[in-house]
């Protein structure tokens, strides 16, 4: 055997089989709920009929096949002195799309014909490289405010143009980076505060009235003052979970419960001045009060600057009492309705009856999961997410194995996507997240973000193929 035999046999063995096995089961299965959403035994001809979303499913997963072969061709190394000029390309047709004709209320595509175009799928892979370039660099620590800054506007730049295309799910998308940058040793105070914020925001969100709101602030003030005057923050966790318990099985007037509130608030503080911990008192009472400002920013923010149909979003999540069922609550209903329908085993795969009848719109993209429940039950909905919580606990294991940092740091970059991909898009269909329109990686209907799944999980298989290397 020749020795130029020898070594590509030796690179083949070096790809992680579960990786790719796990990609193709999930275009197949993507395929089939496709081709279910849309069958029609009627008018059903062949399934390369390239006018149906089937047949042109088919077209993408070649391509994207095709394209994850071509990328094994690259060296590695290349994708790292590419990464910035990748990041400057993406940037330009971030900038570009915004003066192009906004579809359904978002200026993210470039119309070529019969094909649409969206770079924002195709900037989180360079994004991706870009952070790990700079992070992979000798001189960058998150501990730094340097490295802070660079990192963060590496990050802001294409969060804050996909914003202004007015596509929420995609700008989203992006803050899932943020799982890099804390594997990379940034400080955890941000990600504590940032997980603050968006519960403060929700909760304000969940009262029409300030009184709501002021009992959040109560039970916020009484948390801190609890944790800190018995030093072990399960006590004040143990609090917030038991007023929520007596608020739900009680379901006492809000008034009530803000009284209840405030006696707590005042054995606290007498608590906290006998031990002369007046500081705290001090510290608490400012936190509430910035706080209490935040949340009324947040309910004159929704109510008055937001567009009529981000309100919907928002209100169909947290109130849907305030939509109307026939309008911006009726997708939601009838995906969870979809899904409930198909119990444990499912009705069968072609025997979707709300498939079959197209209640669900947008199925075959952001509602695809609605077919799987529907048609495989809740058997069939837990192996797919069996599929994709393997992936990613997969790439986790490329991303500890890599001997180089460039690697690790994108490989972590690539979890961190699908996995805000596959939570959100999951979580909208079955109600308990908002519905902003983002595809689930590998099975949802679209050229683009087929195209741009297949390219990020290409780089990452020859990263790791590569992870011996003598460059290394």
């Amino acid at each position: 055997m020749s020795k130029t035999v020898r070594n590509q046999l030796f690179e083949i063995k070096s790809y992680d089989p579960l990786t790719i096995i796990l990609c193709l089961l999930l275009m197949l299965t993507g395929w089939l709920m496709i081709f279910a959403s849309e069958y029609n035994p009627d008018t059903f001809s062949s399934i390369f009929n390239f006018e149906k979303s089937y047949g042109k499913q088919l077209l993408w997963i070649a391509l994207g096949l095709l394209t994850m072969i071509f990328l094994q061709f690259i060296e590695g190394r290349i994708y790292q002195n590419i990464a910035f000029i990748l990041l400057g390309i993406s940037l330009f047709l971030l900038l570009a799309v915004l003066f192009t004709k906004p579809v359904n209320g978002a200026t993210s595509w470039f119309d070529l014909g019969g094909f649409r175009f969206q770079p924002s799928e195709f900037a989180k892979t360079a994004t991706a490289l870009a952070l790990a370039s700079l992070l992979s660099l000798p001189d960058i620590k998150m501990q730094d405010l340097s490295g802070k800054t660079q990192a963060l506007l590496v990050l802001g730049v294409p969060t804050l143009l996909v914003l202004l295309q007015n596509d929420t799910g995609s700008t989203l998308v992006y803050m899932s980076f943020f799982l890099v940058l804390y594997r990379a040793g940034f400080t955890s105070t941000f990600f504590l505060a940032g997980i603050f914020i968006f519960f403060l925001s929700i909760a304000s969100l969940m009262f029409d009235q300030v009184w709501g709101i002021l009992h959040i602030m109560l039970l916020l003030g009484n948390f801190i003052m609890l944790r800190f005057w018995k030093k072990d923050e399960r006590y004040g966790l143990a609090f917030i979970v038991i007023s929520l318990i007596i608020w739900y099985l009680y379901a006492a007037s809000i008034q009530m419960l803000l009284i209840i509130q405030l006696v707590f608030a005042l054995i606290f503080i007498t608590l906290n001045l006998v031990k002369r911990n007046w500081q705290i008192t001090v510290i608490t009472t400012a936190v509430i009060l910035i706080a209490f400002i935040y949340s009324l920013s947040v309910n004159y923010l929704v109510n008055n600057i937001l567009k009529e149909h981000q309100q919907e979003r928002i209100w169909v999540w947290l109130r849907p009492e305030k939509c109307d069922p026939l309008g911006s609550l009726y997708n939601l209903e009838q995906s969870k309705y979809a899904i409930g329908s198909g119990g444990y085993f499912g009705k069968g795969f072609l025997e979707g009856e709300r498939t079959k009848l197209d209640y669900v719109p947008e199925q075959s993209t952001d509602f695809i999961f609605c077919t799987v429940g529907e048609e495989w039950g809740f058997f069939g909905s837990f192996i797919v997410i069996a599929m994709f919580v393997t992936l990613l606990l997969r790439i986790l294991f490329l991303a500890e194995r890599q001997r180089f940092s460039f690697a690790k740091f994108y490989a972590y970059g690539v979890a961190s996507i699908l996995l805000f991909h596959i939570f959100v898009n999951i979580g909208m269909t079955i109600g308990v997240l908002p519905v902003i329109g983002i595809p689930l990686p590998f099975i949802s209907y679209g050229g683009s973000s087929m195209i741009s799944f297949s390219i990020m999980v290409g780089i990452l298989l020859k990263l790791d193929s590569e992870r011996s290397s003598a460059y290394r």
